[in-house]
């Protein structure tokens, strides 16, 4: 079986600002969210790793990076940029204080029914779990045994979990997965098991 290996970029500078970016470009990790990466060297450690698959969005490569320069990165075969990994296209509400957007009528919804929701001039939950599944498909229907990291972003992962664990997509707003954590499955094209969810350890710890 193989292992596929999520994980949340680290804290941004949105996330500093309290700003909703989805997929803007330009916004970086704070100074928090330097830290987790620069500590996701010693994280991943000497785990091996075969296959990267990352967001195109640039905190997910900056997350990465440090690992990337690091000695423990030799065991890489490939690196993919998976544009079903993306975060979510909030449309007219990018760049917006999340402050002002809890008074928006719109945002009951997305915390309660999500199913029904899709954001003005953007996507729907429906549409981004769709394409985020279809991309982690592509990534199952690899051969061999393989261990695959997959960065992406919170809203994305969890929208994955809830799909492969068989949730209501109106349920996928109980999940919590922090920046820099990682979620954890294994399996092959036929079998998706949950080894661990929003996990701040390191992977020695976690996989053994």
């Amino acid at each position: 079986m193989s292992t596929f290996i999520f994980l949340r970029h680290g804290h941004s500078a949105a996330n500093a600002s309290g700003t909703l970016t989805g997929q803007l470009p330009g916004v970086g990790l704070s100074t928090q969210g330097k830290k987790d990466a620069a500590a996701l060297v010693e994280r991943i450690g000497k785990n091996r790793v075969d296959r990267l698959h990352l967001s195109p969005i640039e905190r997910c490569q900056l997350t990465i990076d440090p690992w990337l320069r690091s000695t423990s990165s030799r065991s890489l075969e490939s690196l993919q940029i998976l544009d079903g990994l993306t975060e979510i296209d909030f449309g007219d509400w990018s760049g917006k204080k999340l402050a002002s957007l809890r008074r928006q009528p719109l945002w009951k919804d997305v915390q309660s029914t999500p199913s029904r929701v899709t954001f003005p001039g953007g996507e729907s939950f429906r549409r981004a779990q769709r394409r985020a599944v279809e991309s982690v498909e592509s990534v199952r229907a690899i051969r061999g045994e393989k261990t695959h990291l997959m960065v992406s972003h919170s809203d994305t992962i969890k929208l994955i979990v809830a799909h492969y664990l068989g949730q209501r997509l109106d349920d996928f707003q109980k999940l919590e997965i922090a920046p820099a954590s990682f979620t954890i499955f294994k399996g092959d094209s036929k079998r998706f098991s949950l080894i661990t969810l929003n996990n701040s350890g390191f992977l020695k710890d976690i996989l053994g």
